[in-house]
């Protein structure tokens, strides 16, 4: 941005990588002053993101459209659900094991295949839809998402005991994609 003659707002690359810091250093003041607060990091995104939108607006940067831009929509979400689920994973201090994860298996493997089957028959008998269409909105359905299992689930490895409910909302958030997607490629 400095290296270009009079005003200019930069590069799409530049700007792209400010708010990436941006965002950052956001998670970092937000985490690190969690407690003090009675909102979670994600009001603080939230307003992030409607500030960046009105940023974009100003600037008349094209938005990205679905079809269009599908390749790279396709990647940015992978990576945003890597990025969540090592999140997760990292808050997990518990030894790997059925007895410490009975209430964790039990949810992945006995809850959550009966809440993709029951939001499949209602998406049958009550909506109407076709099977393959109610089993994918099932498995889309179901799993916790990771990132408000995080903000009501453990703390940090070691900084906390691992209460139950805490622990199995969190590990079940963390593992339940892997079980949700073979019913969602079963729906397609």
């Amino acid at each position: 941005m400095a290296a270009e003659p009079g005003f200019s707002a930069g590069a799409p690359h530049a700007i792209g990588l400010l708010f990436l810091g941006l965002a950052f250093f956001a998670a970092v003041a937000a985490l690190s002053h969690e407690h003090e607060r009675a909102f979670s990091a994600s009001v603080i995104y939230l307003a992030f993101g409607l500030g960046a939108a009105a940023v974009i607006d100003l600037l008349a940067v094209a938005w990205l459209g679905p079809i269009e831009d599908s390749a790279l929509l396709e990647l940015v979400s992978e990576l945003a659900v890597v990025i969540a689920l090592f999140g997760t994973g990292l808050k997990l201090d518990r030894a790997l094991g059925l007895r410490s994860w009975s209430i964790v298996w039990r949810l992945l493997g006995i809850t959550m295949p009966l809440t993709i089957g029951a939001v499949a028959l209602f998406g049958v008998q009550a909506m109407g839809l076709p099977l393959g269409v109610a089993l994918m909105l099932g498995a889309i359905l179901a799993p916790t998402d990771p990132v408000l299992a995080g903000d009501v689930g453990v703390g940090p490895p070691g900084e906390e005991d691992e209460r139950d409910p805490n622990f199995p909302l969190t590990g079940e958030a963390g593992l339940n994609d892997g079980l949700a997607f073979p019913f969602l490629f079963l729906g397609v």
